[in-house]
């Protein structure tokens, strides 16, 4: 039997960082906290660094937002997109 270690770390958790375009509702997440792969076009005021967290698929998304679609864009663009309206998130990966 083996002993109990405690709670299982999601092995697949890796560090990601949460930014916002200047003061606007455009938020995004990146897996490198300089933010350089995030769009400049798309925010004019420039990205700000909010938070670090683990992204994982068992990992709590510091947003209303389930971790899956934030891990698919970020496969294929790099990063995730997003406006927050109303409480509500509308994610984009582009």
């Amino acid at each position: 039997m083996r002993p109990s270690t405690g709670p299982a770390l999601s092995v697949d958790a890796r560090p990601a960082f949460m930014f916002q375009c200047g003061d606007t509702d455009l938020w995004a997440v990146a897996l490198d906290a300089s933010g350089a792969i995030l769009p400049k076009d798309r925010c004019a005021q420039g990205w700000v660094l909010r938070s670090k967290f683990s992204l994982g698929v068992h990992e709590a998304v510091p947003a209303a937002i389930d971790p899956e679609p934030i891990i698919r864009a970020i496969a294929a663009d790099g990063y995730f997109l997003w406006h927050l309206d109303s409480g509500q998130s509308h994610a984009t990966s582009q």
